[in-house]
């Protein structure tokens, strides 16, 4: 046995071979340099442990946990309000970002899991990674990226909203001290999601209002549609799209209304919401809206819905072919803007045809044909349907799971259609099941999966698959939206 480097020198000068002593030597260095570099990582660990425990036994901590999460749920309100506005749309982002910081912070200082497992994660995610794959093979690879940190921070605000609705479920409520209980007792004591929809009523309500006086203003009528009611700060576009994500959500705060103002306010905005749609003079929002509508009826089974939707989509083409004729809605009944569509369908589709695996790179720049001797000129035209800009920017690939997402969303807000009696939880993943067909219909003849936009609408899919862990246990009343 060696038992010194004496020893060691003496082997090593008899028989010269130095394997063994030296793989045993070199080996006791490298334990040594581990176990301290492990000694480190738990004194690092205890260190963050100690900082934790320190924090929380402070006696500001539960007040200031309590005002965290208050500020998580007072920023999911004031999201959802402000993303029917576009302009206040970086002001948005700003915000989203401090409160998933916030979020984050609040959820390590008490030991939460901050994993969040949804029925859409493995679409979504292969979606992002292949995205980022074909980013290299783009014809533009700094848009492309550009593009994807959009979309990554889209599905950051759906996976921080189910969060919140999640954590805040499952702290208890504050006691009240009245004896009498207000309007402002009722508001703390709803649910994240009621919160949320309430946001969307007053957006609503805001939006419309705007729409409709700025239309006023600018002289439009119901002649023609040389004016059109647009959004603050963008264009009818996405004044139709906003309405068809918020319609069916409005439809749900009446249905499900207890308190007399807030059915009154819901109606009262489902009017102004439908007299801004028309007024919008979108034809892509309107059909959206028509195959809600029959979505409906097809759902709850209410057959006199669906023959008042079919018998609608006769008699409207031809009450406006009868004014046209005496020189009235000339320009709604144009079909330019449909021909010019299925001229770029048609030059994306042969792209997708050539470039089926990787696509020319994702974000809606990238593929721009000009249409030659347009009405509007020669000029670069967009694809107008986002899952063929999906397609021909990603591959059939990008394409396949895009689809993928909003099929998983169908199978869990499509549930248990066969019923006459639906419960509030079941009526809301209806409702929501509605805006998700809506937005996709209306993303077929434009791409409108962008901004604030898609902020609004991953909020709601967030609200639909995160509202089950907040009321499974509840008791709820129940509503006939059965067939009739």
């Amino acid at each position: 046995m060696i038992s010194s480097l004496e020893d060691f020198d003496g082997v090593a000068g008899k028989t010269g071979k130095v394997k063994l002593p030296q793989r045993r030597y070199g080996f006791s260095i490298t334990r040594v340099l581990v176990v301290g570099q492990l000694s480190h990582a738990v004194e690092g660990d205890q260190l963050l442990t100690q900082s934790r425990i320190l924090l929380r036994s402070s006696p500001w901590y539960s007040s200031c946990s309590r005002g965290i999460w208050m500020i998580q749920g007072g920023g999911l309100f004031l999201l959802t309000v402000s993303s029917f506005f576009p302009a206040l749309f970086h002001v948005e982002e700003i915000v989203f970002f401090i409160l998933l910081g916030l979020a984050i912070l609040a959820g390590w200082l008490e030991e939460k899991d901050l994993r969040v497992r949804t029925p859409i994660d493995l679409p979504l995610g292969l979606l992002l990674v292949w995205i980022l794959v074909t980013t290299p093979f783009s014809l533009n690879p700094e848009y492309s990226f550009v593009e994807w940190r959009k979309l990554v921070a889209q599905c950051l605000v759906f996976y921080w909203a189910v969060y919140v609705i999640r954590e805040i479920s499952q702290r208890p409520l504050a006691e009240s001290t009245s004896l009498t209980v207000t309007w402002w007792e009722c508001l703390k004591r709803q649910s994240t999601p009621q919160k949320v929809f309430l946001g969307v009523l007053l957006g609503t309500l805001l939006l419309s209002v705007f729409a409709l006086a700025d239309f006023m203003m600018r002289g439009g009528n119901w002649q023609d549609r040389n004016i059109r009611a647009r959004a603050p700060g963008s264009d009818y576009n996405w004044l139709s799209t906003y309405l068809v994500l918020s319609v069916p959500i409005v439809c749900y705060c009446g249905i499900t209304a207890r308190l007399l103002w807030k059915k009154i306010l819901s109606y009262s905005t489902l009017g102004l919401a439908l007299l801004a749609h028309a007024a919008s003079y979108t034809r892509a929002g309107w059909l959206a809206a028509v195959v809600q509508l029959f979505s409906w009826g097809l759902v709850t089974q209410r057959r006199f819905l669906l023959m008042s939707v079919l018998l609608g989509i006769i008699l409207v083409p031809v009450a406006l072919f009868g004014l046209s004729q005496k020189g009235y809605q000339a320009d709604t009944l144009n079909s330019w803007t449909l021909e010019s569509r299925i001229q770029v369908w048609k030059l994306g589709a042969e792209q997708l045809i050539r470039h089926p695996f990787v696509g020319v790179g994702y974000g809606n720049n990238n593929f721009q044909p000009v249409l030659v001797d347009s009405r509007m000129g020669d000029k670069p035209m967009h694809l107008h349907n986002t899952l063929l800009m999906m397609g021909v920017g990603s591959g059939i690939p990008g394409f396949v799971l895009f689809v993928w997402v909003f099929i998983r969303l169908g199978r869990e807000f499509f549930t248990r259609a066969n019923r006459s009696h639906w419960t509030d939880l079941e009526t809301l993943k209806l409702c929501l099941g509605i805006v998700m067909v809506g937005f996709f219909c209306r993303n077929l003849f434009d791409y409108m999966f962008a901004g604030s936009l898609a902020y609004l609408f991953w909020i709601l899919m967030a609200c639909g698959l995160a509202a089950s862990l907040e009321d499974a246990q509840k008791p709820e009343p129940q509503y006939s939206l059965g067939a009739s």
